[in-house]
């Protein structure tokens, strides 16, 4: 026992050193992690309470996909792909909210709603007469 204990401490202390930095990296970013994971469900639940505001349109929704996305996945994601609708009518459901517009090009808005902080992407497809809404809620 007494051999092993010399061992370690003819490491030298930067070795020590970087060593302990490189564990406690994994460790926070395990933490992080196991946290995104604990509140994903309700983070989806959120969504999905968003996409309620959007019921007039239901009709014309093609599909719906969630998705984790970011750095630890922690940003959690709902796409919608509406088709025969344009980006003004989506947006013009979405006025009666708090949220501040960014217009990318002709063909992508951006916005954030700063209520529920919901973040909020409307773009076309190329091609299609699609428009695609992503809503992302961040940890």
């Amino acid at each position: 026992m007494t051999r092993s204990y010399f061992k370690l401490n003819r490491i030298p202390f930067v070795v020590k050193f970087y060593i302990g930095f490189v564990l406690f990296g994994f460790l926070l970013i395990g933490l992080v992690s196991l946290h995104a994971y604990i509140k994903r469900p309700e983070q989806m639940q959120s969504l999905q309470l968003y996409e309620q505001k959007l019921e007039d349109i239901s009709v014309k929704k093609v599909s719906e996909e969630y998705y984790a996305s970011g750095r630890a996945y922690q940003n959690n994601n709902l796409k919608i792909t509406y088709a025969s609708i344009t980006i003004d009518d989506i947006k013009g459901i979405l006025s009666k909210q708090n949220i501040g517009w960014n217009e990318i090009s002709k063909n992508r808005i951006v916005g954030h709603d700063y209520d529920t902080n919901v973040y909020i992407e409307l773009f076309k497809e190329v091609g299609s007469n699609r428009v695609i809404l992503i809503l992302q809620r961040r940890n």
